[in-house]
């Protein structure tokens, strides 16, 4: 094993957390780590779901169609390929936030993520209803 990584020990190897970092990695993103624009970002999509103009298992439900028709091919192709794994991160985000309604960790970073990618996307204009 060390030829395939030099860094391998295996004194430590499947060693047990301490504690007290098992303890730290437990807990909850403290409230002043999220950005007002993710916390409005992540209502909006919530209610969106929560209202049916988001639907799940419907990428073309996050396009907005008028900005969408009026794209070049390649821009709609972009939109294309990014929108099913948007919306698999939308999905994502809706079943951790029915397990537990307090944002976890994993939800500020799959917002942040999709917030990122919207962004990026969005240089020629409001594509997503998001």
């Amino acid at each position: 094993m060390a030829d395939l990584n030099p860094l391998y020990d295996p004194k430590t190897d499947n060693l047990a957390t301490p504690p007290e970092v098992q303890t730290m990695l437990n807990q909850a993103p403290k409230a002043d780590s999220w950005t007002s624009e993710e916390q409005t970002f992540l209502t909006d999509i919530l209610a969106k779901v929560e209202a049916g103009t988001i639907q799940l298992y419907s990428p073309s439900s996050l396009l907005n169609a008028a900005v969408y028709e009026a794209l070049s091919p390649e821009l709609k192709a972009k939109a294309d390929q990014s929108t099913p794994s948007m919306l698999t991160a939308i999905r994502e985000i809706v079943n951790l936030m029915k397990l537990n309604p307090e944002p976890s960790t994993a939800v500020q970073s799959l917002v942040g993520t999709l917030l990122v990618s919207k962004k990026r996307l969005e240089e020629a204009g409001d594509i997503f209803i998001i």
